[in-house]
């Protein structure tokens, strides 16, 4: 695979998207068919699904029940940004820098109905709310069922009835710690099959970092099955690196903040076999949002297929198009 874009092109690809898309967005859905499926299939499977940068901020409405009727009840895994946390609100201070804080009352109620069981939160604005902040954030989500991936452990175990998946959550703005390999390498002994997740810091882009695609390739001599990647705001190439299903940047899912303007983002769809049945990933997709910004609601991409050429041009492995999802 090969990521070998000028910058040219890229400004070129940015202003026709900016154009001619609305919002791109990371779920996970049935792998062949929207309806009449559940978490857990028949032949021991359960489907998955990876959401991008989610900030949900003071509002009130449930800004991705519009996409439950493509989520159909699988499982969810989403990058919170910023802590839940009363009695501060979003705001950006005189020197620029953005403070995010998220309602703890509607929340994490409204991410259960949506049966999103996992949540990440290591990212620069974890600790946005101090070190109380993060306690908080885990006790909220905790009360909903809602495993907190960061924080206090970026390694939780989500246990399914005859699969034990073992979640990460690591954030690379401060660079990738020393100790990353080895507490990767130690995750994967812990279940079945391993998901990790990297939180980059930077201008939108949709090429890796250097440093994420280090990070990525010691999550693959860790032994990870899925690696997904957000923080950028916006998607990147999505791959099949051998058994890996690899997602170098999933792009907003939901975001009320005026900080980003990016409607492009990504749903990473996968079909999980249990451990008894051979190969970990039986499937792997994407399927294009519009984000939701400022407080307005996700929804399924106006043109998949324009997002579809996009992940195409910038390096991902061929897409096997249907309709509103793509298999790869």
């Amino acid at each position: 695979m090969s990521f070998n874009l000028s910058s040219l092109d890229l400004n070129l690809l940015f202003l026709r998207r900016s154009a001619r898309i609305g919002v791109l967005q990371l779920v996970v859905l049935c792998p062949m068919v929207l309806s009449n499926c559940s978490p857990e299939t028949e032949a021991d499977q359960y489907r998955i699904w990876i959401g991008g940068d989610f900030h949900f901020g003071e509002g009130r409405s449930a800004v991705l029940e519009p996409l439950s009727h493509l989520l159909q009840g699988a499982i969810g895994f989403v990058n919170l940004e910023g802590p839940l946390h009363g009695g501060k609100e979003t705001h950006v201070d005189d020197s620029g820098r953005v403070w995010l804080f998220n309602s703890p009352r509607p929340l994490p109620q409204q991410l259960a109905a949506l049966n999103i069981q996992a949540v990440g939160t290591a990212n620069n604005h974890q600790h946005d709310a101090g070190s109380s902040g993060v306690h908080e954030t885990e006790r909220h989500l905790k009360q909903a069922g809602i495993l907190s991936v960061g924080g206090s452990s970026p390694i939780r175990l989500l246990k399914l009835p005859r699969l034990d998946i073992v979640l990460t959550a690591h954030d690379l703005t401060d660079g990738i710690t020393p100790t990353l390999s080895a507490e990767l390498q130690s995750a994967r002994k812990r279940g079945d099959i391993l998901i990790s997740t990297f939180h980059v810091t930077g201008p939108p882009s949709y090429l890796p970092s250097p440093q994420l695609r280090k990070a990525v390739e010691i999550a693959l001599e860790a032994g990870a099955s899925v690696i997904a990647s957000h923080g950028s705001h916006a998607p990147g190439p999505v791959e099949r690196r051998g058994d890996t299903v690899i997602a170098w940047g999933l792009g907003n899912l939901a975001f009320n903040c005026k900080c980003t303007d990016e409607k492009d983002g990504l749903v990473l769809a996968l079909l999980l076999n249990s451990r008894n049945s051979g190969e970990r990933i039986a499937e792997a997709g994407v399927v294009p949002i519009d984000a939701g910004l400022r407080g307005n609601p996700s929804k399924a991409a106006r043109n998949p297929e324009l997002i579809f050429d996009l992940l195409e041009a910038i390096g991902s492995t061929e897409l096997r198009r249907q309709g509103q999802r793509a298999s790869f």
